[in-house]
């Protein structure tokens, strides 16, 4: 779908070129938005992303809510799966995954998608309907699709806010979408 690449590659553009201390500033002023949030806060078991740059930062929130919640992280699997596994200490339970992303060891447990109270995830673009543009893999697609009933949020600065994001039959919306 060249609509989606042009898109795609514009706004991957856009976001890198936001300087690092404004996006420092900007993923905080998200995360403290998500943490108000009255469905984040009932949750107990919380589906993240290890925010890689230019994405919005999540290390820091993650080390912080691992005290108080379940955390899950995705670990990329066979045939451009992805699976969450649970996360209990970060020098113990993480290593470099797939595309230098940090993701879940062998041994951390794994939880159905199904089974989430929420789950976090990151994006390319927004709307404000829910749609998202992902990095093309297909990977957040294929996972949320077997999480119809839980709460979907992406999170994403301003500047990946969209009028429309083109979606296709397979593409997954999200609930909500946090930004700065």
């Amino acid at each position: 779908m060249p609509e989606k690449s042009s898109l795609r590659k514009a706004l991957l553009e856009k976001r890198r070129n936001i300087p690092r201390l404004l996006r420092h500033v900007k993923s905080r002023h998200i995360l403290r938005t998500l943490s108000r949030e009255p469905v984040f806060r009932r949750a107990e078991h919380v589906a993240l992303y290890y925010g890689i740059a230019p994405e919005v930062e999540t290390r820091t929130f993650l080390k912080k809510v691992l005290k108080d919640k379940k955390i899950y992280l995705p670990k990329i699997g066979p045939k451009r799966s992805m699976a969450l596994y649970r996360i209990r200490s970060f020098s113990r339970d993480l290593k470099k995954g797939a595309y230098n992303i940090k993701e879940p060891r062998a041994f951390c447990k794994k939880r159905p998608v199904r089974q989430m109270d929420i789950i976090i995830v990151p994006g390319v673009a927004f709307d404000k309907s829910g749609g998202r543009l992902g990095r093309g893999g297909g990977y957040y697609d294929r996972l949320l699709r077997n999480a119809r009933k839980t709460v979907k949020i992406g999170l994403c600065f301003r500047e990946q806010i969209v009028k429309k994001v083109p979606m296709k039959a397979h593409d997954v919306k999200v609930d909500r979408v946090i930004t700065d």
